[in-house]
């Protein structure tokens, strides 16, 4: 394998470090998202729509449309642009005075992310060849699990410090910066097959709806983010209504069992992705089944204790599988399409990801909290223990276990997960091959 040069290594870390915003910019709801429900006396359901759905809509849905202009465009000029947006988005959050506000800034932040990851997987596909690209992906992918470390960390200090308005408009700041280095720094790489034209939205569509593997991929990946998005929404919450943990405490705990865990998973996985599974394509499929299914019986574990030094454990090896695989994934599926459908093919599968997970993954598991808080509680839980500034022992006691048996609900769906991969694993080393073959004369 060719080393990588200077240029592609600035390439990496600029992108990683744009990454990282990208996902303080998305999870720091999920640090103050506490003190913004105890302030407008929010449901978890709420609180879910408003981190969840509210940005995963609006991210799956123009996802779309922005790959397809960056089939055709400037991709370092939409990310640019894009990371400039949804910084000033987050950076407005801390202005809102009403839940309506919050969910107009988050669809905001929505609209703005969604201009990062097509283009920048349709980069790696023209910039690296085929055994790097996992692992390219995967370094600049640490910038998710050092943002969600870095976010939590900083966020919840701030929060904690002076508000969660203040913390909003520190972590949105520095993207502006980050949209500027890259526009002067970064050229536009060549595009493989330039002369071939942009192939229509309908035979995309088509295309990857008839590939049993980009099917089972998109599907599978969405389960896991499900999981993932859930978790990294509600485990602060989760600290602190069982545990009596302060937003300061909860955050560190936050950034120590799931960022760190997810970012030496992607890592590690990527390059044992890049190993192993180069001469034998169904590893592709293989590897994230047996990942998956050592996550979530270490995932149900952990959920389940009453000792928050047995939860970090387990959510630790837990975190480190569940993500061990999923930024291989959004590159293999660049080899199930034509190079000039790759950011369109980036887009749909980054939309099922957050479809699934972000949005039902979020209103899942916040109207099931809610309903098994009310259960714990019993008559009168909404008006004794939504717009309380200061909630109950019994309130708190209540959202805590309804929260937990939720988040247990939610790991089950990863059985859903490895029947996807299985499937992918099937069919992926025949469409490869046959994507991959030179043409007839």
């Amino acid at each position: 394998m060719k080393r990588f040069s200077g240029r592609d290594w600035w390439f990496i870390f600029l992108f990683g470090a744009i990454y990282m915003f990208n996902f303080i910019d998305r999870m720091i709801i999920s640090v103050v998202g506490e003190p913004i429900r105890q302030e407008f006396g929010l449901s978890d359901l709420q609180l879910g729509i408003m981190g969840g759905v509210a940005f995963a809509l609006f991210y799956g849905g123009i996802g779309i449309p922005i790959a397809r202009l960056a089939e055709r465009v400037s991709r370092v000029g939409i990310v640019a642009v894009a990371t400039a947006l949804w910084s000033a988005m987050t950076m407005l959050s801390g202005a809102a005075t009403s839940y309506g506000h919050l969910l107009l800034a988050r669809m905001g932040v929505g609209v703005g992310e969604a201009g990062f990851t097509p283009p920048v997987v349709s980069m790696i596909a023209d910039r690296f060849d085929a055994d790097k690209r996992a692992t390219v992906f995967s370094l600049i992918a640490v910038g998710v699990s050092v943002g969600g470390a870095v976010g939590a960390l900083a966020g919840g200090w701030i929060a904690q410090t002076h508000g969660w308005r203040t913390a909003f408009v520190v972590m949105g700041a520095p993207g502006l910066l980050l949209a500027v280095l890259l526009w002067l720094t970064i050229a536009e790489p060549a595009r493989r097959n330039a002369a071939d034209p942009a192939p229509p939205l309908k035979q995309v569509l088509k295309h990857v709806g008839s590939s049993r593997a980009f099917v089972g991929f998109t599907v599978g990946s969405g389960m896991v983010a499900l999981v993932g998005f859930g978790l990294s929404l509600f485990l602060i919450p989760l600290l602190i209504r069982r545990f009596d943990f302060d937003l300061k405490t909860a955050a560190l705990a936050f950034a120590l069992t799931f960022s760190m865990a997810a970012a030496l998973g992607g890592v590690v996985g990527g390059l044992i992705a890049d190993r192993f599974a180069a001469q034998d394509h169904r590893r592709y499929g293989l590897l994230p089944i047996g990942s998956i299914a050592l996550a979530m019986p270490l995932y149900l574990a952990a959920i389940y204790q009453d000792d928050w030094r047995m939860l970090a454990g387990l959510l630790f090896a837990s975190t480190f599988c569940l993500y061990a695989f999923l930024p291989t994934i959004m590159t293999v599926t660049q080899r199930l399409v034509a190079p000039r459908m790759r950011a369109t093919a980036s887009a749909i599968h980054a939309f099922g990801q957050t479809v699934f997970g972000l949005g039902l993954g979020s209103v899942f598991l916040g109207g099931m909290s809610d309903w098994l808080a009310r259960r714990a509680y019993g008559s009168g839980y909404a008006e004794a223990c939504l717009g309380a500034q200061v909630q109950t022992e019994l309130c708190r006691a209540a959202s805590g276990t309804g929260l937990q048996w939720a988040m247990l609900l939610l790991g089950l769906f990863l059985l859903l997960a490895i029947g996807c991969y299985w499937i992918a694993a099937r069919s992926i080393a025949g469409e490869i091959a046959a994507m991959e073959a030179p043409p007839r004369s």
